[in-house]
């Protein structure tokens, strides 16, 4: 069966107010396609998500949604795209995820074609976080607990998610990341840091036999994919203090 070809759909409707060089199309599900611009000129992404806003757009399965929105998609496609004269793009959850299960998704993405000059390099100046926990944390000493570092002093390119305590590779290379931690007395939290749920790096802090307070800290370097989700887990712990506990990252 030959593949079928790329569709176009002007999606202007959907995007809000655009300027009128920008254009708008979508790739439905597991799609391939490109984006180009002139000689002289390069992408700007002005949107883009994977998911379902549109129960119109990419018909057949099942479309009964319009809040279908991935949550690294358009970090990835202005990390792949901006500055760059010709992009290729894949509607495919291996790159941007899967939030709604059991519905079709599509691609869709505004963008426009500005000069080389004035290109904008929007989400490639730098990735970069820094993190901080704004509460003291109580937890069973020997449940592992995810850590939600809750309070971004910063958060260059949104890769850190402030509600879930994970950070998203939005494209291959390497990264640095350092956590820190501060430890009440006769407490403790031992934790490691995690890809995708596997044990990365360590740091113990294992403060039961002080009455003071102790701090620790690592710092790991990475490899990661595009998509790839780094978190801190404890492992053997019950506290952990705010303000001094932090969890930074940023990409080399």
């Amino acid at each position: 069966m030959k593949p079928f070809p790329l569709i176009t759909f002007l999606l202007l409707p959907l995007m809000g107010v655009t300027k009128v060089s920008d254009q708008s199309f979508a790739l439905c599900g597991d799609q391939k396609g490109f984006i180009r611009c002139a000689n002289g000129t390069k992408i700007q992404i002005v949107s883009a998500n994977y998911g379902r806003t549109d129960q119109h757009v990419c018909p057949g399965n099942n479309t009964n949604t319009n809040t279908c929105r991935s949550k690294t998609s358009e970090i990835k496609v202005k990390w792949n795209c901006n500055g760059y004269r010709m992009c290729h793009l894949h509607a495919s959850n291996k790159i941007f995820g899967d939030e709604c299960p059991n519905y079709s998704k599509y691609l869709e993405i505004t963008y426009r074609c500005v000069q080389e000059s004035k290109a904008l390099s929007e989400g490639k100046s730098f990735i970069a976080f820094h993190a901080c926990t704004h509460r003291t944390l109580h937890f069973h000493r020997n449940t592992p607990t995810n850590i939600v570092y809750d309070g971004a002093y910063f958060n260059n390119g949104s890769a850190y998610d402030t509600h879930s305590g994970f950070f998203t590779a939005p494209s291959d290379g390497l990264y640095t990341f350092a956590w820190s931690s501060l430890v009440g007395g006769r407490k403790i939290f031992n934790s490691e840091i995690c890809v995708n749920s596997y044990r990365k790096g360590l740091l113990g802090c294992n403060n039961e036999d002080n009455p003071g307070l102790q701090s620790c800290s690592n710092t790991v370097p990475l490899i990661l994919k595009s998509g790839d989700r780094v978190n801190i887990r404890s492992i053997t712990g019950n506290n952990l203090l705010p303000f001094y506990s932090s969890f930074q990252g940023w990409k080399i």
